[in-house]
């Protein structure tokens, strides 16, 4: 952006308006002008720092610009990957499911029809909501049993470990062993953290 160009914005501190000026309107030296809605007093910097602080107003859009770019690439992506949910509950931040995912977490009791799913489009649903999920609810409640819990990376495979620091159920696969000092020990794939046995069902 040519300095001509620069824009630097502020906020009316008696009636919250804001607006934006280029810089080269602004005076030398600071000065003091009427707001033009409410007519109260405002204070502006000099032209120089009125120049500084709109490099970095300029900046910060810019930032904040890219990450919502970044992120909405990244739901366009979960999309593409043919997992398009994600489950609003904490420790569950990071992972990305397909209907089939859901299904399994739905029938052994991990997603309730209350909690809250980030759908394709980019909105929390509460999960009873989604059309593809109110069928899978309704089987739950017509079956009698609820199944043991399943790996919540691998929906597919029994959990048989669960990690201590988050509850979260684990397959062998997300119970690697790991050497500590002479002693081998199984730990949680995701944080590291220690792991304990579930018993058989």
């Amino acid at each position: 952006m040519s300095e001509p160009e620069l824009l630097y914005n502020s906020t009316c501190p008696s009636c919250s308006e804001s607006f934006s000026i280029s810089v080269e309107r602004i005076p030398p030296v600071r000065a003091r002008f009427p707001c033009e809605k409410c007519g109260d007093p405002m204070d502006f910097p000099s032209r120089d720092q009125a120049r500084i602080q709109a490099r970095l107003q300029a900046d910060a859009a810019r930032r904040a610009a890219a990450a919502e770019a970044e992120e909405r690439q990244k739901t366009s992506s979960v999309a593409a990957d043919g997992k398009p949910f994600r489950v609003d509950k904490r420790g569950w931040e990071d992972d990305h499911f397909t209907r089939r995912d859901i299904r399994n977490l739905i029938r052994t009791g991990q997603i309730l029809e209350t909690d809250h799913v980030f759908v394709a489009d980019g909105s929390w649903v509460v999960a009873l909501e989604v059309p593809e999920l109110k069928s899978l609810f309704d089987l739950k409640r017509s079956s009698k049993r609820t199944p043991p819990r399943c790996c919540r990376t691998h929906t597919d495979r029994l959990a048989h470990f669960l990690c201590r620091d988050t509850d979260r159920p684990l397959c062998e696969e997300c119970a690697p062993e790991r050497k500590v000092g002479e002693k081998v020990i199984q730990v949680c794939a995701h944080c590291g953290g220690a792991i304990s046995a579930v018993a058989a069902p």
